[in-house]
């Protein structure tokens, strides 16, 4: 014990000159000068990299502000033109000028996207006339040659912007990019271009179409006036090994109403997806005819907890008096939501529905008092 004690002693000891040599070292007043000198320096270089920064943006404004103020007054006159297929409006040589840089060029093009957003018609064509009459589509292809992703992609946006028919067998090539955002890009781009037409990129797809792009092609779908052959390659298009493709046309027949579909979207009531199902479901309720409320109805036992839900929301719209042995069955689920749903279905298809939800409602256990109090505040609002 006395040895352990005395060598715990001598590593105390250790220590504490070990300690007392470093704080010699930091009190030093060589050494203290040195870490002054260091903060010095690096709160100098932070210093000079915000100086050059702000300078760059402050350059950077000051020469855009020029170039807006220097086309301002002729760029409105030129769009306002009567177009007759060439822009007859003269361009400042002064302006050309400007536009040998980079920054100018970039500058140009957002800001004719803009103004083409905000027109239509004559208005919309001089804004195309002028973006060629400036050579600026030279400036958009070159992006399409570069590597990095999002510039690319700006590019695509710039010509399909723009309406550069002549370049969409160019752009077709990215439609299945191994780059989401390429990808995506390019898609949104051909629909944007060719409408309906465009959506034979889904023969190709083999990437998933995620939710929010889907939701965007359908956007750009919605300012072309012809649906062109969606009836007969949406049936293709569901046979799909692609997942994200069979669900995007799924919706392409319940928001157009694809009616010739209608078989087979039945048949991807079978799908092995969740989610193709219950996409099915949907689209079947916009394309119904007599025999789905029953046909809902046969699926329903097979079916996920999820998908039960939206055939019973599916049922609201569509079910007839048939069904309504089949809703009171669902009255004793074990699961209150279930109860819930069918009821609000039951009240809705069939005539004396809130005669057997009050008679339920008697009962001294179950959720049924509640169930009915509910319906009937739906039923007020």
């Amino acid at each position: 014990m006395n040895i352990l004690r005395e060598i715990c002693e001598m590593g105390n000891s250790v220590l504490f000159i070990r300690l007392l040599n470093a704080f010699t070292k930091i009190v030093n007043p060589s050494y203290l000068l040195l870490i002054v000198e260091v903060l010095f320096l690096n709160l100098l270089t932070m210093l000079i990299i915000i100086y050059i920064t702000l300078y760059f943006k402050k350059r950077k404004f000051f020469f855009t502000r020029k170039v807006q103020q220097e086309m301002e007054v002729w760029v409105t006159q030129a769009i306002l033109n009567e177009f007759d297929g060439d822009l007859q409006f003269a361009i400042p040589e002064s302006f050309f000028r400007l536009l040998k840089s980079d920054l100018t060029k970039q500058f140009v093009i957002d800001e004719l996207i803009k103004i083409k957003k905000s027109v239509a018609g004559t208005a919309a064509k001089n804004v195309i006339a002028l973006y060629e009459a400036l050579d600026l589509k030279k400036y958009s292809l070159r992006k399409l040659r570069k590597r990095k992703w999002y510039i690319k992609a700006r590019g695509i946006h710039e010509l399909y912007s723009m309406q550069q028919i002549d370049m969409l067998k160019k752009i077709y090539e990215d439609t299945n990019s191994k780059n989401e955002y390429v990808r995506m890009e390019t898609q949104v781009g051909v629909i944007n271009m060719t409408g309906f037409d465009g959506l034979l990129f889904l023969n190709l797809a083999t990437y998933p179409i995620t939710e929010w792009q889907q939701i965007k092609l359908l956007a750009q779908l919605k300012s072309s006036e012809e649906e062109g052959q969606l009836a007969m390659n949406i049936p293709n298009w569901l046979d799909s090994d692609n997942d994200t493709v069979v669900i995007f046309s799924l919706r392409l027949a319940e928001v157009y109403q694809q009616f010739p579909v209608y078989d087979s979207v039945v048949k991807c009531l079978s799908h092995h997806k969740v989610s193709v199902r219950i996409q099915a479901i949907k689209t079947l309720v916009s394309i119904a005819n007599k025999e789905t409320p029953l046909l809902l109805t046969k699926h329903y036992r097979s079916e996920t907890f999820t998908n039960q839900l939206a055939i019973l929301d599916a049922l609201l719209k569509i079910a007839t008096f048939e069904q309504a042995w089949f809703l009171i069955d669902l009255l004793d689920d074990e699961s209150d939501l279930i109860k819930l749903k069918a009821a609000r279905a039951l009240s809705v298809c069939f005539s004396d529905g809130m005669k057997i939800l009050e008679e339920k409602a008697k009962a001294p256990y179950g959720p049924y008092q509640k169930i009915l109090l509910h319906i009937k505040y739906e039923m007020e609002q």
